[in-house]
């Protein structure tokens, strides 16, 4: 596939698209999601789905963001819909989560589907409210460990007057963290607000058995069989605004 001769670069390098794409594809063969020997084949098929792209994505960047935060954050997506993809085709989903699926793959939903969407949304923040007084940690954590940025509200709500321009900047996401590095911050961030000496290791575990604790209440007496894939997809339509 030919990609851009000299002059035909656009916004963005393809020089900073295959770096960034090579440190997302290898995050997360290193999580098990992927097997090693995918590599190049994941790693051209994200790069493929930004030349088809290309416009659009470079015709929203407003410039308030660097670029590589940027194109993380678009490439970040982007693997994210190719693990959907292959979820849906070895899985069965309920009508709910399917729809959820279909709109993550770009699938043009429908009106029934729309509906689906919001009620699904609507029910992942009434299973958040349901942590009760640990709901803040719960939605901060993940948050973070799925790169949305946590609003200085959610910081807040979770570190109460302990809320400060050093914690903010623990909570900053270029879309390209290891999952470490992300536990490494949560980490400063728990024990600031809970005066504790946690190490990155439980806080590890913590978000691991949170999010299945989500799963499960997302699931109970459901017609849905989310997973961690497909819950990183619910939470991103929820927090965030999609670049297509």
């Amino acid at each position: 596939m030919r990609i851009f001769g000299k002059n035909e670069e656009g916004v963005f390098t393809m020089r900073m698209i295959t770096t960034i794409t090579d440190i997302i594809v290898k995050k997360y063969i290193k999580a098990g999601y992927i097997s090693p020997d995918n590599f190049e084949d994941t790693k051209q098929t994200i790069i493929e789905k930004y030349i088809t792209k290309r416009e659009r994505i470079e015709s929203l960047y407003d410039h308030r963001a660097k670029p590589e935060t940027y194109v993380s954050s678009v490439l970040y997506k982007m693997m994210l819909e190719i693990l959907r993809a292959e979820s849906s085709k070895e899985r069965h989903f309920g009508e709910y989560e399917a729809a959820v699926i279909k709109k993550g793959q770009g699938h043009q939903t429908t009106p029934e589907e729309k509906l689906i969407i919001e009620n699904e949304k609507k029910y992942l923040e009434k299973v958040i409210a349901s942590f009760g007084p640990e709901a803040p940690k719960v939605r901060l954590f993940c948050k973070m460990f799925f790169r949305i940025k946590p609003t200085q509200a959610d910081l807040e709500d979770y570190l109460k007057h302990k809320a400060n321009e050093a914690t903010a900047q623990l909570t900053l996401i270029e879309g390209n963290e290891l999952d470490k590095e992300i536990f490494d911050r949560l980490c400063q961030i728990c024990n600031s607000a809970e005066n504790k000496s946690n190490k990155p290791d439980a806080v590890r575990m913590y978000v691991g058995k949170t999010n299945s604790r989500i799963i499960s209440r997302l699931n109970l007496n459901r017609q849905t069989n989310y997973n961690e894939e497909s819950l990183a997809l619910l939470f991103d339509m929820l927090y965030t605004d999609e670049y297509t």
